[in-house]
């Protein structure tokens, strides 16, 4: 009875090493997997922002515009006060000459004596208009020959009135009331008003604010010429910082070297410690891998060792178990190992690849004489682990190269050539006996798998087509991309994986 209680024991044994096993692999690579689907869908969601250059260049813009603008309705308005105040001037000017060359008789008439001092006086409609108010009589100057007037009021003696245009009235005026005293010492009163045409004051403004304008404006061109030209300058250690994440994230470098200012120095520096860091993180995480399959692998072994030399009604049934254990950590740490790899790793050269895997498959399978066409680009690349392609071509290839008669073709391109890491599209193809129709959905089913065991088929078998599914698929599905089936035009089966871009 010992070697039926002793294959008892060690088929619990297998079984605890394979649930805390899956467990953990589990746990590990689904809070990995998670945390990148929350990652990605923030990507997708957030809104691109503008760039730093376009903020400060549109908020210059903006605040010179508007300082520019304050600052020609400034000078603006203090011209046209300037301006105004030295019209009054020249008015008040004029009462003083009129006052002097005006004489009043004893009737109360007024009689003006000699020039004016300003010929514009006596030119008709030159704009400047002088009307003297007596107690029963009034005077114009000549240049109101032909003109109506409108009627001013009379002032108080002493009084000085000035009024610019508002509504209804298109003149400056200015009024001034004297008292007269006759000869026989009677005071009559006296009003001088001296009107100007409110065109005058527009046109010099209106010049004066064209100019204004005009210099503001090639100011302003001046001024943002200048902000552009210390944007560019300020901005160009941030441009070269851009270029060499770039070619970081291209693969073309593997950290920051460029001569930076001082104020960038602790961004270079601490971006090149997350690079280390994590590249550090990934070799120990491959290493801690590692082990635990070395480390699982001794006690399988004497298990299945163990049921070897006892045997048994159980042995069979443990043997699958014991098999499956295999099979179990084979695949899922190969899935923990594709959901660790590095965010930046190097590009691979994908044909150089698929030529060494064609080469050695070729001398594996020489007896069949397979003819491989190899149909892509010399410069395609592969943003991801040399290794996860080796094994996602490798599989691929391999169940072509086994169920094939004569012929495989390869084919390969980019995913969104145009981004900074283009993704990748695989298609292995062969002249076999092909995939039955009814297995292609059951393998493209969510949550169905190529390795699993339908109608008592062995592992990585549907239908007797060694397709190898079940590496392939986890190493794309850690990769965000899909895997397609159908009947290839060769006449057997035509696999296709896409990867996205990273």
């Amino acid at each position: 009875m010992r070697p039926k209680a002793g294959g008892i024991f060690a088929r619990k044994r297998a079984l605890t090493c394979k649930r805390a096993l899956t467990c953990t692999l589990n746990q590990a690579v689904a809070g990995n997997v998670a945390e990148q689907a929350s990652i990605a869908h923030d990507t997708a969601g957030a809104r691109r922002p503008f760039s730093l250059r376009f903020r400060l260049i549109l908020l210059a813009t903006l605040v010179l515009v508007v300082a520019l603008g304050l600052v020609g309705a400034a000078l603006n308005s203090a011209n046209y006060r300037s301006a105004v105040s030295s019209l009054q001037a020249r008015m008040e000017s004029y009462i003083y000459l009129v006052l002097a060359a005006v004489e009043m008789d004893e009737n109360g008439t007024l009689q003006v004596q000699g020039e004016l001092g300003d010929p514009r006086l006596n030119q008709p409609g030159s704009g400047i208009y002088v009307h003297v108010q007596g107690s029963d009589a009034h005077w114009d100057s000549p240049s109101a020959l032909g003109l109506r007037l409108p009627e001013p009021s009379r002032v108080a003696a002493g009084q000085l009135i000035f009024q610019e245009p508002g509504e209804g009235q298109d003149w400056f005026s200015l009024q001034y009331g004297v008292s007269w005293q006759m000869e026989d010492g009677r005071i009559r009163p006296v009003t001088v008003t001296i009107l100007v045409d409110a065109s005058e004051i527009e046109q010099q403004t209106r010049a004066f604010r064209l100019g204004l304008w005009r210099s503001l404006l090639i100011t302003g061109v001046i001024l943002v010429l200048a902000q552009l030209l210390m944007l560019f300058l300020g901005f160009r250690p941030l441009r070269q910082v851009a270029r060499d994440v770039g070619r970081i994230e291209s693969g073309q470098a593997p950290r920051l070297e460029g001569n930076y200012p001082r104020e960038l120095e602790p961004l270079a520096r601490n971006v090149n410690r997350l690079l280390e860091t994590e590249k550090s993180n990934q070799e120990r995480i491959r290493n801690a891998l590692d082990s635990l399959a070395h480390s699982l692998k001794t006690p399988l072994a004497v298990i299945q060792a163990g049921l070897e030399l006892h045997g048994g009604t159980a042995a069979k049934p443990m043997q699958d178990a014991a098999d499956e254990m295999n099979r179990l950590i084979a695949t899922r740490l190969e899935r923990a190992r594709a959901s660790a790899r590095r965010t930046l790793a190097e590009p691979v050269t994908v044909r150089a690849q698929l030529q060494r895997i064609l080469e050695s498959l070729q001398k594996v399978y020489s007896h069949k004489m397979i003819e491989a066409e190899l149909i892509m680009d010399e410069d395609l690349l592969f943003f991801g682990e040399q290794r996860d392609l080796l094994e996602l071509a490798g599989n691929m290839l391999d169940n072509a190269f086994k169920y094939g008669d004569r012929k495989v073709r390869v084919s390969a391109g980019a995913v969104e050539p145009d981004a900074t890491r283009p993704g990748l599209w695989l298609c292995v193809e062969d002249d076999g006996p092909g995939i039955d129709d009814s297995q292609w959905q059951h393998l493209l089913q969510r949550g169905i798998r190529g390795d699993e065991r339908p109608n008592g088929q062995a592992p990585g078998q549907v239908d007797g087509h060694g397709l190898g599914l079940a590496i392939v698929m986890e190493l794309v599905t850690a990769y965000g991309g899909e895997v397609f089936i159908s009947r290839s035009v060769l006449g057997g089966a035509k696999l296709r994986v896409e990867i996205p871009e990273s």
